[in-house]
């Protein structure tokens, strides 16, 4: 992408520009990039006793998918979860850490699962990120390898039939070969029609 613009919908931020997301932050992480209207309710995390990230407060109700790994380490998630090819939101994602020690993730998203749907991404979006043990992974929208383009409907519902695909680039973590992404507010009428359902992809593979 080009220019210095904002990102609505299910797009993105600018390669180039100056914003950077905020929104609440893992147990020591840095701005996600959850929108404003939920800034004043962090979501909290812990970890067990092997290190391993448990969600929880309203990461824990997020609602329920299903994953696959792929034999390319790429993540398929689909949600409803149960529901058949061609009747599901369809997100991939494979993530290749790069010479810089970020993560470029080649992302994928269909909606045809009857709902409404929204997945923003970028500075004003509601797409976050946390490594494997719950700490924020900042989502660098304006570097140069950020692809993503906008495709909906510019109130952010993803468009049946107009999928949404590009590279996004993560901080990648200090450690560990995975990490999760949510958005938390994608699924479902709320009031005055705004979403409301957290969508929580976890152990996305790194290449």
């Amino acid at each position: 992408m080009s220019g210095t613009g904002s990102a609505t919908g299910t797009g993105t931020a600018t390669a180039s520009g100056t914003a950077t997301a905020t929104g609440p932050t893992g147990p020591t992480g840095t701005p996600t990039g959850v929108p404003s209207s939920t800034a004043s309710a962090p979501v909290s995390t812990v970890q067990t006793a092997s290190d391993s990230w448990t969600p929880q407060g309203q990461l824990a109700n997020a609602v329920p998918i299903d994953t696959v790994v792929n034999a390319d380490k790429s993540l398929t998630a689909t949600y409803p979860k149960g529901a058949p090819v061609g009747h599901a939101l369809t997100i991939k994602l494979q993530a290749v850490r790069n010479p810089s020690g970020k993560l470029v993730v080649h992302f994928y998203a269909d909606n045809q699962s009857g709902q409404k749907i929204s997945l923003m991404m970028g500075m004003f979006g509601n797409a976050s990120a946390v490594d494997d043990q719950g700490n924020g992974l900042q989502l660098e929208e304006m570097d140069s390898a950020w692809t993503l383009q906008d495709n909906s409907d510019g109130d952010g519902d993803m468009i049946p039939g107009q999928p949404l695909h590009g590279d996004i680039v993560i901080d990648a973590p200090a450690n560990g070969s995975t990490f999760n992404m949510y958005w938390a507010q994608a699924v479902g009428n709320g009031v005055g029609g705004s979403v409301t359902g957290i969508i929580l992809i976890r152990d996305i593979p790194i290449s």
